[in-house]
């Protein structure tokens, strides 16, 4: 993990100290005056829109593996956000898709980048392999990865993030603060983030109501899909589906979505994890 502040995290950095200097000076104006929200103004609408937009791009992707990990999908998201620069760093873009900053190789995928080291007590440029990967899906799971399964002898170092041992997405935060990062405002930003941009809204798996087009052995019908009840779909249900691609779809949300894996979609329809869908193509379910 780097220390140096992304641009997300300075970002960050200059809303939280922002709010904490209105509210010490509302606390010296007196109580009857109301906390105006400054976040609003601290970002210009073209970049806030951007930021939407990539949020909108891999919150199913994050609402699917954290779904099956025992993780919070808006822990996970504010991480890539805050560790990416909302997606614009070039590791994180096309064609590495690295949101996290892992370093290493994955499935035998890299890409060397500069980067900043803490050597001998200063900072050095070095160069560095990080993780390559196909998709942000990719990227999430084998982040969902590192934080299931890092273990010092029999203690799981990042247990506390895990869904079953909270209580909220903010125990979350805390342990990462603890365990993940040494930047003691870690927690800090990752809520702040969270809250900005509702992120909540994906930890019950993918987003409780999409509407998709699919046919069934009857014909063509529009359908709202509930995603909790889609998930637990018998194989006679799916054995007769096929999906129509929309805009934003990957293959682990389709997986997801019908209770199958991407194995099985792959096998089905002859892709593989460098398949590129397109919108409105066919998916056969089963």
């Amino acid at each position: 993990m780097s220390e140096q502040l992304t641009r997300s995290s300075k970002h960050i950095q200059k809303v939280l100290k922002k709010q904490k200097a209105y509210k010490r000076a509302t606390a010296v104006a007196g109580t009857s005056m109301i906390l105006a929200p400054v976040v609003g103004a601290a970002v210009p609408a073209q970049a806030e829109s951007s930021q939407q937009a990539f949020i909108n791009e891999i919150g199913n992707s994050a609402a699917a593996v954290a779904n099956s990990n025992d993780m919070y999908a808006s822990v996970m998201i504010a991480q890539a956000l805050l560790e990416s620069s909302y997606g614009s760093s070039g590791l994180a873009s096309a064609p590495n898709y690295n949101l996290f900053g892992v370093k290493g190789s994955y499935n035998g995928q890299s890409v060397y980048m500069p980067t900043k080291e803490y050597l001998d007590g200063q900072w050095v440029t070095v160069t560095a392999a990080f993780r390559s990967y196909n998709s942000y899906a990719e990227s999430f799971q084998d982040h969902a990865n590192v934080i299931r399964s890092t273990a010092f002898g029999d203690t799981y170092h990042y247990s506390g993030v895990w869904k079953s041992n909270t209580s909220s997405y903010r125990d979350a935060t805390a342990a990462l603060a603890g365990s993940y990062a040494t930047d003691p405002g870690y927690a800090e930003k990752l809520n702040w983030l969270i809250e900005a941009y509702n992120l909540t809204q994906y930890d019950w798996g993918a987003p409780v109501a999409q509407t998709a087009s699919y046919s069934d052995t009857t014909g063509t019908v529009d359908t709202t899909i509930d995603t909790a009840a889609s998930a637990t779909a018998t194989a006679e249900t799916v054995a007769s589906q096929s999906y129509t691609v929309a805009n934003g779809d990957t293959l682990w949300d389709i997986a997801a979505r019908f209770g199958t894996t991407v194995d099985n979609l792959m096998s089905l329809n002859g892709l593989t994890l460098d398949s590129v869908l397109s919108v409105g193509q066919t998916i056969q379910i089963g």
